[in-house]
């Protein structure tokens, strides 16, 4: 479905990413993980247009979407979840996914997918009225999810859902991504907190100051004494 070969890109001057490779299989939860600074969020923000990579290319059910613009990407299928959600904390619940919709054809197509999120996410149905800036953090990253959800995507690209939240909220939001991914949504979900990620992703990719270190199932991630030590934190003997 994803297919990101040999890109580099960065803020710049500032090279961040120094040759990424990666792909996502059609229907697929993807972990990506790595020590700050590693370029998780940049590549994210690569493949869905806001920076255009100086070098490699991205290809989207095989078809190039390369230096695409956001609004663009959209259309083609793929959806982005900020780390803060990029909500509009002065506008209603509501609001906010309308605003999601602007890529739809009509208005009938909006208020159909507003509707199937509310669907998901009842506790959106109770608080649609509610200004979006006064819902618990938790609540704020449901919304994004399915303001994201509004534009109809074949991949959903989500940053850090779990940052700032408390454990309840964690399980919360790790619910529902398990909940769209079973729905066939595929996911590329760029995680610090990587116990979280290991318990729901099929695969996972280690990236480490702009380049790949690791593919491979939690699993084999795991089984790697150097991984487990560099990217885990964890001792072993």
């Amino acid at each position: 479905m994803l297919v990101v070969e040999g890109v580099r890109a960065g803020y710049g001057r500032l090279e961040i990413l120094q040759g990424v490779s990666l792909t996502v299989e059609p229907g697929a939860l993807v972990g990506l993980i790595g020590p700050n600074g590693a370029g998780k969020s940049t590549l994210l923000k690569t493949v869905f247009g806001y920076l255009r990579p100086g070098a490699g290319q991205i290809l989207f059910e095989g078809r190039p979407v390369t230096g695409l613009r956001p609004d663009q990407a959209r259309r083609r299928g793929l959806g982005y979840v900020a780390q803060d959600g990029g909500l509009f904390a002065e506008m209603t619940v509501h609001d906010n996914l309308v605003l999601g919709g602007y890529v739809l054809p009509s208005r009938r197509a909006v208020r159909a997918a507003i509707e199937a999120a509310l669907e998901r996410f009842p506790v959106l149905r109770d608080r649609r009225r509610q200004v979006a800036g006064s819902l618990s953090g938790g609540e704020q990253r449901i919304l994004a999810l399915a303001r994201a959800l509004v534009t109809r995507p074949r991949l959903l690209l989500v940053d850090e859902p779990s940052a700032a939240l408390a454990p309840g909220m964690i399980d919360r939001v790790y619910d529902a991504l398990v909940a769209l991914h079973r729905t066939g949504l595929a996911l590329l979900i760029v995680e610090q907190n990587v116990e979280a990620i290991l318990g729901v992703a099929g695969r996972v990719f280690v990236l480490d100051l702009g380049r790949n270190a690791f593919d491979g199932t939690p699993a084999e991630l795991r089984g790697s004494d150097r991984v487990r030590r560099l990217y885990l934190g964890e001792a072993v003997a």
